[in-house]
């Protein structure tokens, strides 16, 4: 079968591109192609954000591939965009059309009635459905949509969905993401002040049994936690530093520190294999308060780890449901201080219980971890997510409009019902923070030492 996968660009959505100036590589549709591709089929990727493609091109170049299929991935910021491809990619190709990714996953019903031109949703992760879909209309020379796993569709104007299978078991098992089917260096200059104009993005595990109440990851990748083995990952990694000269890496995990054994085997791996490159990953407070973990990790590379604190108010964590505590982050973030990694916080305003009290609260709390780095979000109520559920679960239906719902700078189309704080509260209070923070001298010294420590670096 012949399946092209596309990537929406985000500069489609100024507000979603503001957000993300620099192309990650699509790592799902990565591992997917490369699984397509070890089944015996051909597969392309069109990501034309980061090759700045204009869409006239990318469809001629469709054009000559003629797909049997085609799979575009989707996050409620790139939705809308998705959904007018799935209509151009039906109109011009005339060939089978699929969406996944969170927003649908979460939403396939109204995804489905409100997307001409769609054929299906793929549900969770695209792996072991896309390759059941490539082999039955290889054996049958059409797709019965009621032979593929997690798929869901319209049959005769009614709903249907097949059973969701479970999450992929054996990472192992699953071939390197097939980065060569785009040009690598658009992604290697990737979002990050390390690595020299050499970086990029890498997973060594999926899921993440937490519970928090405004997280996406779980309808889409599910809570369960699966690794790959510390050899495979850190073989990628040579392969990676020796095919594409990367000198940094970014672990783009739900939670690189989840499992310290784990962690403590890869690091041992980086060492005992003489990787001349840093990395940085996300962590959470509570599993990162061990002396030896955190040595070790500095010793392997690490230079960054982005923790997730939230608030400043245990009450409003509480209510998350973060399962962490504010001592803990106050213990965490010195530890790492005081090995030599940096800290990179981020927190989430306007979240259900939040007040201007609450936001003052992190506002000083922040101050106080004195990370390097502080990123201040206001809550985004994803599809998928507990908030959503609770406070917004209306907004499932074909006719609403998702262009501005993650939006940091237009109104978004809903008023707050989680929180008692108008969105105009909420734009004030995050333009306040985010630039107390960094205006401290202090705090602007340290900017530049940072910076001059890079400098210095490149030599």
């Amino acid at each position: 079968m012949k399946i092209a996968l596309i990537n929406p660009p985000l500069s489609y959505n100024q507000h979603e591109k503001s957000l993300n100036p620099e192309p990650w590589f699509p790592l799902g549709l990565g591992y997917i192609a490369a699984y397509l591709l070890q089944g015996g089929h051909d597969v392309k990727i069109y990501d034309p954000d980061a090759v700045k493609m204009p869409l006239e091109t990318m469809w001629e170049e469709l054009a000559r591939f003629d797909p049997d299929a085609v799979g575009i991935t989707s996050t409620t910021g790139s939705f809308m965009l998705a959904k007018r491809l799935a209509l151009e990619a039906k109109r011009r190709l005339n060939c089978l059309v699929l969406m996944g990714g969170p927003h649908v996953t979460a939403l396939p019903r109204s995804t489905l009635l409100g997307t001409p031109g769609l054929d299906a949703v793929i549900r969770g992760e695209g792996e072991i459905p896309m390759l059941a879909l490539a082999n039955e209309f290889d054996a049958r020379g059409k797709a019965d949509l009621n032979n593929v796993p997690g798929a869901a569709f319209l049959e005769g104007g009614q709903y249907r969905e097949t059973p969701q299978p479970d999450p992929f078991p054996d990472l192992n098992l699953l071939p390197y993401p097939a980065r060569g089917l785009l040009d690598m260096q658009p992604y290697k200059r990737c979002r990050s002040l390390y690595g020299n104009g050499k970086m990029a993005t890498i997973i060594s595990s999926r899921g993440c049994p937490s519970q928090c109440n405004f997280c996406a990851n779980a309808s889409s990748i599910s809570r369960r936690f699966r690794s790959r083995s510390p050899k495979d990952f850190v073989a990628e990694m040579e392969w990676m530093v020796k095919e594409y000269g990367i000198r940094h890496f970014y672990i783009a995990d739900d939670c690189f520190s989840i499992d310290a054994n784990r962690t403590t085997a890869i690091c041992d791996l980086m060492i005992e294999r003489k990787l001349r490159v840093t990395w940085q990953a996300a962590g959470r407070v509570n599993t990162l308060l061990d002396d030896s973990l955190i040595a070790k990790m500095k010793r392997a590379g690490c230079v960054d780890v982005l923790l997730g604190i939230e608030t400043g108010s245990q009450r409003v964590l509480d209510i998350m449901k973060k399962g962490t505590t504010l001592a803990m982050a106050e213990e965490c973030c010195a530890k790492l201080h005081k090995h030599g990694i940096n800290c990179y916080n981020s927190y989430i305003l306007g979240a259900e219980g939040d007040t201007v009290f609450t936001v003052i609260k992190t506002a000083i709390f922040s101050k106080r971890l004195f990370s390097l780095f502080a990123l201040f979000n206001i809550l985004i109520p994803f599809p998928g997510t507990a908030v959503f559920e609770k406070y917004y679960k209306d907004f499932d239906r074909p006719d609403t409009d998702w262009t501005d719902w993650a939006s940091l700078f237009h109104r978004r189309p809903y008023p707050p019902r989680h929180t008692s704080l108008s969105w105009g509260a909420q734009k004030s209070l995050w333009l306040a923070l985010s630039v107390l923070y960094y205006l401290e001298p202090i705090q602007l010294l340290r900017l530049v030492l940072f910076q001059i420590d890079l400098e210095l670096d490149k030599y």
